[in-house]
């Protein structure tokens, strides 16, 4: 099974970095501004994108502050279930390595899921570094 796997160097503490990627209030600086999740261990979250023309579900699977936040999607909305964010000091920085996985195949979903998550790692980069990220619906039709 092919997973999506992207890894970046950010000039911030993990403790923000985390705080961006476990909290509705960072997800909506840097991946999409409709969202809202749970902050507990089994919580649920729902990102909608473009109008709410797509929607992700995910259930909370790990919260370990301020390294590691998981999720488990519980729709359709890709083919790969697994979502993971995981963050360590390297210096002055957050070394993140970030993981999709369970797709089935690489086909045109999974390389539209790759494509779209590098867009987004960067815009987190970016909100984390300069306070501006470019998230839904502020985001490039790519």
């Amino acid at each position: 099974m092919p997973d999506i796997m992207h890894s970046l160097k950010i000039q911030a503490p993990p403790e923000e970095a985390y705080a961006a990627v476990a909290t509705a209030d960072g997800i909506r600086q840097w991946w999409t501004r409709d969202a809202m999740i749970d902050q507990r261990v089994g919580g649920e979250g729902e990102f909608g994108f473009f109008g709410r023309r797509f929607v992700a579900k995910v259930r909370i699977d790990a919260l370990e502050p301020p390294r590691r936040v998981k999720w488990q999607l519980t729709n359709d909305a890709w083919p790969g279930k697994t979502i993971e964010f995981e963050l360590s000091p390297e210096g002055n920085f957050t070394r993140l390595a970030f993981a999709h996985r369970g797709f089935a195949q690489a086909d045109q979903r999974y390389a539209s899921a790759t494509t779209r998550w590098g867009f987004y790692l960067i815009s987190l980069k970016q909100y984390l570094e300069g306070g501006k990220g470019t998230p839904n619906p502020d985001d490039i039709d790519i």
